[in-house]
């Protein structure tokens, strides 16, 4: 009984939502100071970079200046409303995505409903979500410059609330249209960084005298194939190791569409992996259409912090876009910092169930002490000008009153 008791206790507590999950916690941004209140944004990652949004106010605690605050008030990343942020989907427009997923679907088609969930969700939390979507693809033989919406500034700039009816007008548009490009990752991604990254525009990069707060830049890249252009692969994935490295603002997520390398391997008996040395035409290899590089859309969200999925079929792309949204969700604590004056300067770190803590975030006081209530202001401002009146108005009074009696006699 004493076994299986304790194997019933083991399973809880390795499938508890608030135990052992937690790899990675960040504070985002600087804190938010109201006098000496601090609001603090905590973002909270797995190992592999997926979001944790089901912890609870019992898995947190606070340091300032070395020493342990109350959390006075507390908000769920789930509950809170997502901070403001600007999310470009490429999707990708190249031919294979007219196979057929593990369900039937065609990818193109699965990718679309896909979307749809995802806007839906984002128009649900309430937050101030601009999303655009941007088919993107290389141009061939069979499928002409015309048919294939460019990546520029003008498609990259078709930014649409999530619960704006034309944004779901312009998805169903995508939808009937027939992608036939081939496979080019990187410069799409690279042009979307740079738009991004464009310091003069205000919308991404708020001026700091504005008090605007910086709103999460975010790309989802969502594709079922490779970089065909192998011979120019090498130096346009360095082009955008380079500029993601430069730009630690913008984060991509990537979504890879199909079946693995190691379903591949299995469905057409090569006993490992699938690789690109396995492609090709006729028994023992790979076709061209089915080949997804899982490790280098890996590669790509691992160095901006984004999240990497691979999923076979409609629902499960549908599950990775949401995982995508929830990246975008932050805990929000609240505390008053100790020993405060004006100008002083203080450091914060969170600490996740007693073992994860965040980098140190360092704020300043700029105004100390709080407003008084309002009746306490009223009684001040009254004995304010009985004073004045009884040291200012009344000796004038009576110092003209006596210069008209000397002037009358």
């Amino acid at each position: 009984m004493f076994s299986f008791l304790g194997a019933l206790f083991l399973l809880g507590f390795l499938t508890s939502p608030s135990w052992g999950q937690a790899h990675e916690a960040e504070i985002v941004g600087t804190p938010e100071t109201d006098e000496d209140r601090v609001t603090l944004k905590v973002k909270v990652r797995r190992a592999d970079g997926r979001p944790i949004v089901t912890l609870d106010e019992r898995d947190f605690a606070l340091e300032v200046d070395g020493q342990a605050v109350e959390i006075e008030e507390w908000e769920s990343a789930e509950d809170a409303t997502p901070p403001p942020a600007w999310v470009v989907v490429l999707l990708d427009f190249s031919g294979s995505m007219k196979g057929k997923d593990s369900r039937g679907t065609t990818k193109y088609e699965g990718a679309i409903k896909a979307i749809h969930a995802f806007i839906d969700r984002s128009a649900e939390s309430g937050g101030d979500i601009q999303v655009a979507i941007v088919p993107f693809g290389e141009p061939g033989e069979s499928c002409p410059v015309a048919d294939i919406p460019p990546v520029n500034k003008k498609t990259l700039d078709r930014f649409f609330p999530t619960g704006d009816f034309k944004l779901q007008n312009y998805l169903e548009t995508l939808g009937k249209r027939t992608p036939c490009a081939s496979t080019d990752l990187y410069e799409p991604l690279n042009r979307t960084v740079r738009f991004l990254a464009d310091n003069n525009d205000i919308r991404f990069h708020p001026p700091e005298e504005s008090k605007i707060s910086q709103p999460r830049l975010a790309v989802i890249l969502l594709s079922d194939g490779y970089h065909t252009k192998t011979e120019t692969e090498q130096q346009d994935f360095e082009t955008l190791q380079y500029l993601l490295e430069k730009h630690e603002d913008i984060v991509v997520h990537t979504l890879g569409y199909g079946l693995t390398p190691e379903q591949l391997g299995e469905k057409y008996g090569l006993g490992k992996p699938a690789t690109r040395k396995d492609l090709g035409n006729g028994k023992g290899k790979v076709p061209f259409a089915e080949f997804v590089d899982k490790d280098r859309l890996a590669e790509i969200a691992d160095m901006t912090g984004g999240v990497a999925e691979f999923s076979g079929e409609e629902e499960a792309v549908a599950e990775a876009l949401q995982l995508f949204f929830n990246s975008l969700l932050e805990y929000q604590l609240v505390y008053t910092t100790p020993n405060t004056q004006r100008g002083s300067k203080h450091e914060v770190k969170a600490i996740i169930e007693n073992s994860i803590e965040s980098p140190i975030a360092g704020y300043t006081i700029a105004v100390f002490g709080r407003s008084l209530p309002l009746e306490v202001r009223l009684a001040m401002m009254g004995i304010i000008v009985c004073i004045l009146g009884l040291g200012g108005v009344l000796p004038f009074w009576f110092w003209g009153k006596k210069l008209k009696e000397e002037a009358e006699s």
